[in-house]
């Protein structure tokens, strides 16, 4: 499952839906500039890239955004 986001300034953003700690979904949080926070214990994470906001080490996957027309599509982005 994907939370997709789209931002004031058009701009898409795209991460897993499900929260690690717990699973709450993503999609349901809160989002205030590009930081959504979880709805159920506050985690906050960053949805351009997925990482955690308390700590960078943690990230959850990313997902790149295209939008043709009424569709948007989702694909997967390859890690290093």
């Amino acid at each position: 499952m994907v939370a997709v986001f789209r931002q004031e300034d058009g701009s898409w953003h795209a991460i897993d839906d499900l929260c690690p700690h717990m699973g709450a979904s993503l999609a349901e949080g809160h989002v205030e500039g590009t930081t959504v926070t979880c709805p159920w214990h506050a985690w906050r994470f960053c949805i351009v890239d997925g990482t955690w906001e308390d700590n960078p080490r943690v990230k959850t996957d990313c997902f790149e955004v295209k939008v043709e027309g009424d569709e948007v599509f989702v694909r997967e982005i390859e890690r290093e």
